[in-house]
């Protein structure tokens, strides 16, 4: 589990457990939501985000619930990469993995730093984000149906 107080301090080493639950990762796409906080909102046009990003807008438009998910158990290296995870419904998500394919599943990753990064997106614990205001009002401009390419990538999960 990841603990709740990971270092403060970018001189202190990392624990290794914390490597184990992807802590640093996380942690910086943490720390990119709360520079967006207290910076000046930029004008952001949604054409010039990615279709991956926009797909995780639209998808998360009703819940707001985004995740950053982890199996550490895996035989497959690809299936123990950081993706994220959009909560569509209640008791619905879809993970944006495939083993077949880890340069899409990386570029959802990159597609959720674009959002943390522009105040999209709130963290909240551990692995735990939410769209901000910002980032509903902009997901409300966006259909679901217009991604359904990239939504295809996604595994439904319970």
């Amino acid at each position: 589990m990841l603990q709740r107080n990971l270092s403060e301090s970018s001189n202190k080493p990392t624990a290794w457990q914390e490597l184990a639950e992807g802590a640093p990762t996380v942690l910086a796409y943490a720390q990119l939501c709360s520079l967006a906080i207290i910076s000046d909102d930029p004008e952001i046009e949604l054409d010039k985000l990615s279709d991956e990003a926009r797909t995780i807008l639209a998808l998360a438009a009703e819940r707001g619930t985004i995740e950053i998910r982890v199996h550490r158990d895996p035989f497959d290296s690809v299936e123990r990469f950081l993706a994220i995870c959009v909560e569509t419904e209640p008791e619905k998500r879809l993970l944006f993995l495939q083993k077949e394919d880890p340069q899409q599943t990386v570029r959802f990753l990159n597609a959720f730093r674009e959002l943390c990064r522009l105040g999209f997106v709130l963290h909240h614990l551990q692995r735990d984000f939410s769209l901000s205001v910002r980032g509903f009002e902009m997901a409300r401009q966006l259909k679901a149906r217009d991604y359904a390419n990239l939504i295809r990538f996604a595994t439904e999960i319970s």
